[in-house]
């Protein structure tokens, strides 16, 4: 999640602050998350510090910080949320371009069919972004307008955020790593998923988007 997403995020949760219980779906390793990228805690998760709402990280694999180990491509993968007390906002925060495209449908319709009156939902993916795979990349890149056709919510928030480029990691990296990036595409031996790994250097100068909608039922 990059630093002007999370900020947007936690814009949204300010302006709508009315839920008992934050689901953060895909989560990925907390801990090394919050390492990584302070700045998501910082602005997402760390506003409900001294509030009695409940966030519940959710993962496939069983990573340091996750508190629910679930497939979510199971059907039953959210069975959890019928346990919960309360409204309910769940997060999907780049995640759809790393599933099939063919499972958004049924994953999004089970999403949907957990969520109660009020309940809302903030789904955020690349819009104009380079391959990245975690562990697949499959270039879903929609538009808000795109992305509220999916589901029938009440959409309150869509936009496309302006999120840095790839010169501000590209900047931290020593000279020799620098070189090597630089000259890694002209190698003609790579696989193709480590060859459009290259695409990267395309956003040196050219600024990442990401599309961001939150709607309630």
């Amino acid at each position: 999640m990059r630093i002007e997403e999370a900020l947007k995020i936690g814009n949204i949760i300010k302006k709508y602050n009315a839920f008992n219980n934050i689901i953060n779906l895909g989560s990925g390793n907390v801990e090394q998350l919050n390492r990584a990228k302070p700045w998501v805690s910082k602005h997402v998760f760390n506003l409900f510090e001294k509030s009695k709402t409940k966030i519940l990280h959710v993962d496939a694999e069983d990573f340091p910080g996750v508190d629910i180990v679930q497939d979510l491509s199971q059907p039953n993968s959210l069975s959890f949320c019928d346990n919960l007390k309360g409204s309910k906002l769940f997060i999907l925060a780049s995640v759809l371009e790393h599933i099939p495209k063919e499972a958004h449908a049924e994953f999004l319709k089970r999403i949907y069919s957990k969520m109660k009156s009020k309940d809302g939902l903030i789904i955020t993916v690349p819009f104009d972004y380079p391959y990245h795979a975690d562990p697949i990349d499959n270039m879903y890149r929609p538009s808000p307008n795109e992305l509220k056709k999916l589901l029938p919510l009440i959409w309150l928030e869509a936009e496309i955020v302006i999120a840095g480029s790839y010169l501000e990691e590209f900047m931290r990296l020593n000279t020799l790593k620098k070189i090597r990036k630089l000259l890694k595409p002209l190698w003609i031996f790579q696989k193709p998923s480590k060859w459009l790994e290259n695409h990267r250097l395309f956003y040196l100068f050219k600024k990442y988007q990401i599309t961001i909608v939150f709607g309630i039922k």
